[in-house]
């Protein structure tokens, strides 16, 4: 059975951060990025499903685990893109980060702040690594970021509009962030 009111339009724009992500994911060479795009795209499906069928609250929190270990590991691809990173430390940060959010989402606590707050930390240290090492086209990537921050804010403080809520929010600041990522990501020097 399919949702209804904003459940239904929050899975609706994660149909389009889907779209956009495949778009990106198909057109970018870069490696890390190109897997960056890939991991949006599965995170949106799973949101298009947790946020778009009624499901059993067990199945619902289950999905709500995949889908933080996935955002963990995604997010965690800007310490690889930014920072040099090796892949096998960002798994063992992921796992623990993941750990950290499955406990505290089965016991009820608010997993989503302590997500939050890890982004802008992985966001303030690759701002740093980008304008320390001359990132190419660092000023399209920031403002990328800058998008990405906006939203966060807005989803943290909960503004919504109607049925489009603060997850609609974030997620069409996403959909922008996206787009400005990839323009800076296929731009020529």
């Amino acid at each position: 059975m399919i949702t209804s009111g904003y459940e239904l339009v929050t899975a609706f724009t994660n149909i389009l951060l889907l779209i956009v992500s495949l778009f990106g994911y198909i057109k970018i060479k870069d490696k890390s990025w190109k897997l960056f795009y890939l991991l949006i795209s599965i995170d949106s499906f799973l949101g298009v499903i947790v946020h778009g069928i009624v499901m059993s609250k067990t199945i619902n929190d289950l999905l709500w685990v995949l889908l933080s270990i996935l955002f963990t590991i995604t997010i965690n691809l800007f310490l690889i893109i930014f920072m040099k990173f090796k892949f096998k430390h960002v798994i063992i940060m992921s796992i623990l980060l993941s750990i950290i959010m499955i406990i505290q989402l089965f016991l009820n606590m608010n997993f989503l702040l302590t997500f939050v707050i890890y982004i802008i930390a992985i966001f303030i240290m690759s701002t740093y690594f980008i304008i320390k090492n001359n990132y190419k086209n660092k000023n399209i990537i920031l403002f990328g970021f800058l998008v990405q921050l906006i939203g966060g804010i807005l989803l943290l403080c909960r503004v919504s509009f109607g049925l489009f809520n603060y997850n609609c929010i974030c997620h069409t600041f996403t959909f922008l962030t996206l787009i400005i990522l990839y323009i800076g990501i296929q731009k020529k020097d």
